[in-house]
């Protein structure tokens, strides 16, 4: 059953991810989005018989993830951080300059932490 439960997992996931993009770009998603979700949930597949409902807990927790915009697979450097964003840039555009930046929930109107 687990495997059946992995293998819709990885369906919905592929749905979410094109719905998400033709609906925002009106463009359909590149391939390398696919392949992320076919080596993700490819990767899930081999736990073992006894760790197959885990491995399915764990699909279905990243479809939860992809659908409340927490997680993407075409962009794993892009993290969800609690009420703000945080963008780590690749070798290539850390080379050309580009830095990682934070972006907090709300901003201090002291400038301290909190």
């Amino acid at each position: 059953m687990a495997p059946r439960g992995l293998f819709a997992a990885a369906m919905v996931e592929s749905g979410l991810i094109t719905w998400r993009d033709i609906s925002q770009t009106k463009v359909p998603p590149p391939p390398s989005d696919f392949v992320a979700v076919a080596i993700i949930f490819g990767g899930l597949s081999l736990f073992p018989e006894s760790g197959a409902k885990f491995a399915s807990a764990v699909g279905w927790g990243l479809v939860l993830a992809t659908f409340l915009n927490l997680w993407s697979p075409a962009t794993p450097t892009k993290l969800a951080i609690p009420g703000g964003t945080a963008n780590i840039p690749s070798a290539a555009q850390q080379k050309g300059g580009a830095k990682t930046t934070i972006t907090p929930a709300v901003a201090s109107t002291t400038g301290q932490l909190a």
